[in-house]
């Protein structure tokens, strides 16, 4: 079975009836080594490296040795002297690479998730082979270097073993998989190109199958390529004609306004001085071509957005937007509610405590303490990291003694999911949702059994509506 990292949102979806005046997210840096992230962090993921049931964090370092943090499954967590990333080059002076992006896949196929950092002014593009303890080690074979910026991961050649795209400043590269840990250039994939690629993020656009790209690039208009049959070929007639130079640094996916369809967020910067510093929003059309809704849809938003992140943090099940800046020290972070027809109105205040912030260059959500509620990292460029836990004092009385009467098992699970409710509760539908937001299931009543047998691997979204309110739970199917 393939075991890819394809997912390019983390979505949850939660409901409530009434809300507290406490703010969503609460700082708590004490629980992280917060002197190791002083490394200017320029990318953050998160997943299992170790196989002991929570969320362990992988942190890409600048010029710096990269992080890996491991969770002691209450949301704490440190290094381990005995498990830190090796360095690739150890004569250059510094510890580590020039770290840009990560991503993760199983690149032996042995059932372990590897990771790969690419790196922009250093020599090597790292990939680590983990053995499923949270001790990893460089495979043999090098890339050529590259300015490298993005990173894609896919199986492009239907062997089940996942390739690599690496965006670069100039051609970008794709290496197939030649399922010894070795890999084979094979540049006639992708276009020729001679832009600087900041992003790629990974959808299905033509709803043939496979995955197509959306890139970002950081000076003048992004690019959408379209897959067919692992051969890339640009389509940009399916991205509004703006007229703007864009500076584009992150591509964020999400159904912002509630009709099935992903749509796009694009974090922009003006480093260059000449390009609008504005955001973009493009809403899908349904076949994936795309209306640029900027100027109905959000506020005049004028910082430069280094990323941002599609989240449900007022829990009414459409997706709210975060975002992380590199400007005006002490306010760069900004979140954005959802009205459920994808228009904005700015919520900062109402969703976040005040604390001391200033160089965002990241920001990735997971649930870090297993209360299956949403927490934030944001990655600083020059200055130390930042974690924030979702307080569930923001959530009425309801949903929280709804939640605790609620029961899934086996979760994760490999086949089925028993659910059960406690006495005196009466469901009134059911509904699923996959990470991308789309419901692929409805049920007028209570289902005491699921069975995913033949789903696909990943997160799934569990949606109870009882005459008592709603809840959802998370469903991980193995």
């Amino acid at each position: 079975m393939k075991n890819f990292k394809i997912a390019v949102l983390t979505l949850f979806l939660v409901s409530c009836n009434l809300f507290g005046q406490e703010p969503y997210f609460i700082p708590n840096n004490s629980a992280i080594p917060v002197a190791a992230t002083g490394i200017s962090s320029m990318d953050v993921e998160s997943f299992d490296v170790d196989d002991d049931g929570d969320l362990d964090l992988i942190i890409a370092g600048e010029y710096s040795r990269n992080l890996l943090l491991f969770n002691d499954g209450n949301g704490g967590f440190s290094e381990d002297p005995n498990r830190l990333f090796p360095e690739k080059n150890t004569s250059d002076g510094f510890s580590g690479e020039d770290s840009e992006d990560i991503d993760f896949a199983d690149f032996n196929q042995d059932g372990i998730m590897d990771i790969i950092f690419v790196s922009e002014d250093t020599i090597y593009h790292e990939l680590l082979i983990n053995d499923g303890n949270g001790n990893f080690s460089f495979i043999t074979y090098n890339f050529p270097s590259s300015n490298g910026n993005a990173v894609a991961i896919l199986d492009l050649n239907n062997d089940d073993y996942p390739d690599i795209i690496i965006g670069n400043t100039g051609q970008n590269h794709v290496y197939i998989n030649n399922q010894d840990l070795t890999f084979t250039q094979d540049n006639s994939r992708w276009p020729s190109n001679t832009e600087g690629t900041q992003d790629l993020k990974l959808l299905d656009l033509d709803n043939d199958g496979d995955l197509d790209i959306i890139e970002g690039i950081d000076q003048g208009t992004n690019n959408i390529l379209i897959n067919t049959n692992g051969f890339f070929t640009e389509e940009n007639n399916r991205l509004p004609d703006t007229g703007l130079i864009l500076e584009t640094r992150k591509i964020t996916l999400g159904d912002a306004n509630g009709d099935t369809y992903p749509d796009i967020f694009v974090s922009t910067v003006n480093f260059i001085g000449n390009a609008h510093l504005q955001s973009r929003l493009y809403l899908n059309n349904g076949n994936g071509f795309f209306t640029d809704a900027t100027a109905t849809n959000l506020p005049v938003y004028t910082q430069h957005t280094l990323d941002a992140l599609f989240i449900d943090y007022d829990f009414d099940t459409d997706l709210d937007l975060i975002t992380t800046d590199l400007q005006n020290p002490g306010f760069n972070f900004h979140s954005f509610e959802n009205d459920g027809n994808g228009v904005f109105t700015e919520t900062t205040d109402a969703v976040f405590e005040s604390f001391v912030y200033n160089q965002g260059v990241g920001l990735h959500s997971a649930d870090f303490d297993n209360d299956s509620y949403p927490d934030l990292y944001f990655s600083n460029y020059q200055e130390t990291d930042d974690i924030l836990f979702f307080s569930e004092e923001a959530l009425g009385i309801d949903e929280n003694s709804l939640k605790t009467r609620l029961h899934i098992y086996p979760n994760p699970t490999s086949e089925k999911v028993q659910i059960e409710f406690s006495n005196g509760v009466n469901v009134v539908s059911m509904e699923l949702y996959n990470v991308l937001g789309v419901r692929i299931m409805n049920f007028e009543s209570l289902q005491t059994k699921l069975n995913l047998k033949e789903f696909s691997s990943g997160v799934y979204i569990i949606k109870i509506i009882s005459d008592s309110g709603t809840v959802s739970k998370r469903i991980i199917k193995n």
